[in-house]
């Protein structure tokens, strides 16, 4: 989602379900689109080391002069399959550049064929939805079902959705993607700030402290763990992983040998077996942070370097297959997008390590040390909620007022809300336990 100018761009993916001969095409079409990404990477490279500055728009004409003659069957597609490539290609060496300043190398590479993957985007003039499937040609006379649409694919014709655009605008633009035996289009769509209605203030504040054990726990006292589908579904993930492994197909660079029929089932069933996992994780991120979003005006993060974590072996798994990250991408878009503000602790910010009760904080815990003890107050807390207390009073001092507490009605909405989506909530001791000094 992006804003500007009182318009508001937002996305929405929906699977279609297309014939065999729409999948045929959409095949060419991924096709066309990795050739001119891969044409244009290749020219780029040619002409920096003859010591020639080329811009993409250069080396977009440069293709089109040749296409007719070089690559004629560029045309069975959408204009567009060939020439936004050009414009991605100009990105990826924006974000090389960008990240060379702060040590990093993420050089654009050539796009692999893969059998059952593949995008192409398709420009806003060139999008026309219509309620009838148009193909038949008794379409006038079909009376179709209410909630069905239909998506006008250039040089095709109509492709159904399996549901109707949820927003009413003008379209930007649509990717068509596949995944597995999966095809879906992406709407951009931009919609005047008046039609769309954000969630209502609450005036609350929460603080967040995201964990292996828990995957977060709340300031509210809830604590809610992430159903870890990677590590569930490990051992099948394993044993299709060994039997694609097994089936014939080429194994080194330059093996000529063709791919087996039992090869290319074996792959569509572990790309299956990937998207339910994708699947499972980003169903549970998404309705718990619009939950989180629906209840909180105010939130409070702490600002975890991912990457550094991830080069634990012992926890990288793990960590991966809660995708802290996502899970902060999700919030922020949501946030901006209703009106709300979230608040980043710094990454050296001893949230639990402070004791929520005295302030004091400890020089040494132990991450086996899952109950917070105080040495000065005698406070006895769990060590996550004792974190999210001092996020939630990080959030109050940066913003110079103190936030209403969560009442047990808003604390039971909140609940009501997270059981409706089947996501798991537990209530930790809410009460702090202090030693008499008596």
């Amino acid at each position: 989602m992006s804003e500007n100018n009182n318009i508001v761009s937002l996305s929405h993916k929906i699977e279609i379900y297309p014939n065999k001969k729409a999948k045929t095409h959409f095949r060419k079409a991924f096709g066309c689109s990795r050739l001119a990404y891969n044409w244009g990477l290749a020219k780029w490279q040619e002409y920096y080391k003859q010591g020639i500055k080329k811009t993409h728009l250069d080396l977009k004409k440069e293709f089109n002069a040749i296409k007719k003659t070089q690559f004629p069957f560029v045309y069975e597609v959408s204009k567009y399959a060939t020439q936004q490539p050009f414009l991605n290609l100009n990105l990826a060496f924006q974000k090389f550049f960008r990240d060379l300043k702060q040590g990093k190398v993420s050089y654009p590479q050539f796009k692999k064929k893969r059998d059952n993957a593949g995008s192409y985007y398709i420009g806003g003039d060139q999008v026309v939805l219509s309620d009838t499937n148009k193909n038949s040609k008794k379409y006038k006379k079909i009376i179709t079902e209410c909630n069905a649409q239909y998506l006008k694919v250039p040089n095709l014709g109509y492709v159904k959705l399996s549901e109707r655009l949820r927003f009413s605008g003008k379209i930007n633009s649509v990717t068509i993607s596949q995944n597995g035996d999966k095809y879906y289009a992406s709407f951009s769509v931009s919609i005047a700030e008046e039609n769309y209605q954000p969630q209502p203030k609450t005036k609350l504040g929460l603080g967040i402290d995201v964990g292996l054990k828990s995957f977060v726990s709340l300031s509210n006292g809830l604590e809610i763990k992430s159903p870890k589908p990677l590590a569930k579904l490990a051992s099948k993930l394993k044993t299709k992983s060994r039997q694609l492994s097994k089936k014939q197909h080429p194994k080194t660079k330059g093996d000529k040998t063709k791919k087996s029929a039992n090869y290319l089932k074996a792959s569509l069933k572990l790309a299956k077996l990937h998207r339910r996992i994708v699947n499972i994780r980003n169903d549970f991120l998404h309705k718990l942070s619009s939950s989180i979003i629906k209840q909180a005006d105010y939130i409070c993060l702490e600002d975890l370097n991912v990457k550094g974590m991830m080069k634990n072996h012992k926890l990288a798994k793990s960590i991966a297959d809660v995708s802290f990250y996502e899970f902060r991408r999700q919030l922020e878009y949501k946030a901006k997008y209703n009106g709300k503000e979230i608040i980043f602790a710094d990454r050296f910010y001893p949230s639990s390590k402070t004791c929520s009760q005295c302030g004091s904080i400890k020089k040494e815990l132990k991450l086996s040390e899952r109950i917070y003890y105080c040495e000065d107050c005698g406070a006895k807390i769990g060590r996550d909620y004792n974190a999210s207390i001092n996020l939630l009073r990080l959030i109050e001092k940066q913003i110079g007022q103190v936030l209403p507490e969560f009442t047990p009605m808003d604390l039971t909405a909140m609940q009501s809300n997270l059981a409706i989506n089947r996501i798991v909530t537990s209530k930790v001791e809410v009460g702090i336990q202090q030693k008499s000094h008596l």
